[in-house]
């Protein structure tokens, strides 16, 4: 239940399927918000799988995303998803956490945040750059002071995509 369970077993089953079959040379896993969970959980989670991750606006903590939202709909949807609040169901928020897992993570990351976002919390992307760094990893990151939840503007896009372009040719 909740939050890094099945389907992120899809995600997996559609990367090993590829590969099966000889598609990507390599993985590397990006999205927005839940996508950007997905891509943090896949850098953690997948590690054997994937050489990189470009988390855009993704939760790195349940427990800390939980307690940084602005939103009390937001906090209503993480309790129906994991079946309780961090405090009442501790082991859910911290099994469906990629951060909980930094040591496995062995690829490269690139770390992309709106600070504005009050949907998916900025404390989100610095923890994930503070726990990446102190396992050993050199991750990049791109923040945008303009940007909510979400890349839009289109000078930020056009650096965000630059960097994404550079990010994968040096996979």
């Amino acid at each position: 239940q909740g939050w890094g369970a099945e389907e992120q077993a899809d995600i997996r089953a559609g990367i090993e399927a590829a590969l099966a079959l000889g598609l990507p040379a390599r993985v590397c896993v990006t999205g927005v918000s839940y996508g950007g969970f997905s891509s943090f959980y896949a850098l953690t989670r997948m590690a054997d799988l994937v050489q990189g991750a470009v988390p855009v606006c993704g939760m790195w903590t349940l427990d800390l995303d939980f307690q940084a939202t602005g939103q009390d709909h937001l906090r209503d949807y993480s309790i129906e998803m994991m079946g309780g609040t961090p405090e009442e169901v501790p082991e859910r928020y911290l099994n469906g956490s990629p951060g909980s897992f930094v040591a496995d993570a062995r690829g490269k990351a690139l770390v992309v945040q709106g600070l504005c976002d009050t949907n998916v919390a900025p404390e989100n992307a610095h923890a994930a750059l503070r726990d990446l760094r102190a396992a050993g990893h050199k991750p990049g990151e791109l923040f945008f002071k303009d940007e909510g939840h979400g890349i839009t503007r289109p000078a930020n896009l056009e650096t965000f995509l630059a960097r994404l372009d550079a990010f994968l040719e040096d996979l």
